[in-house]
């Protein structure tokens, strides 16, 4: 029934467009995410909860008949559209971070040189970790991340779970791709080319795997993660590493290597 208003005159809801619709239960799943968080399955995410959850902020009555075969095909596919949605929010939020840290240490390095671009680039690493573990310590939304991998993972091979993991795939795909060009930037503007036969994607599929384990390893015990001293500085001084940046450093090291023939650009 159309709902009504505090002067008792009934209220008509206009009828959504199928993108509008959509805008506003993604919405209303994230919000749900965000104050119930995911567990270790998306229990909390159904559509009882998200339609109360519209009706209560919104004012707007929504129905199974009007999402159900009209804009998703059953509550796992938009599951995993909501949960898409916060993997790649986080994703983006770590690369905002990384960006800003590696555009303050890239101004006026040394490039002339070899040892000068593999000193840019040991610091880069070095402050793009720090900053990735930041994101990841103060993150509302790292735990919701968590909880999709696991039920991506445990729900593995059943039926309704499918959505879910074509809709985390797509999600994942998209990012790993922004990541492949800007470490094809990077790695350019640097002097660096790929050892043969690797391939950046690889490096990328390595180096998410490695900042995901990190991460999850944070979590657990934060001060692990932190506080080691290397004499990495100019003239030999002393600088703080995570556990992350020592590893994105040997990585990376096992991935690519300087090109002899690479000359700067001229200013």
């Amino acid at each position: 029934m159309p709902a009504e208003n505090p002067s008792g005159h009934v209220a008509t809801t206009p009828r959504r467009s199928r993108t509008e619709l959509r805008a506003l239960l993604i919405g209303a799943g994230l919000a749900v995410l965000r104050e119930e968080g995911l567990g270790t399955g998306a229990e909390g995410l159904t559509f009882k909860r998200v339609f109360d959850d519209i009706a209560a902020n919104e004012g707007i009555r929504v129905t199974n008949a009007s999402v159900i075969g009209r804009i998703w095909q059953n509550l796992a596919e938009y599951q995993g559209a909501v949960l898409a949605v916060v993997a790649a929010e986080e994703v983006t939020d770590l690369e905002h971070g990384a960006a800003a840290a590696a555009i303050l240490t890239m101004e006026g390095v040394d490039r002339s040189t070899q040892e000068g671009r593999r000193v840019a680039l040991r610091e880069l690493l070095r402050v793009t970790a720090e900053s990735i573990m930041d994101s990841m310590a103060t993150s509302r939304r790292w735990s919701v991340v968590i909880g999709a991998w696991a039920l991506n993972s445990g729900s593995r091979g059943t039926t309704d779970s499918e959505p879910i993991h074509r809709a985390l795939a797509r999600g994942f795909a998209l990012t790993d791709a922004r990541s492949v060009t800007t470490t094809e930037s990077l790695m350019d503007f640097l002097g660096f080319r790929l050892r043969p036969p690797l391939q950046v994607d690889q490096y990328i599929s390595a180096q998410v795997a490695l900042v995901n384990g990190c991460g999850l390893r944070a979590r657990a015990n934060p001060v692990e993660s932190r506080g080691i001293v290397l004499p990495t500085g100019p003239g030999g001084t002393l600088q703080e590493w995570t556990v992350l940046g020592v590893a994105m450093e040997a990585l990376i090291d096992q991935f690519f290597e300087i090109d002899p023939d690479w000359s700067p650009p001229p200013e």
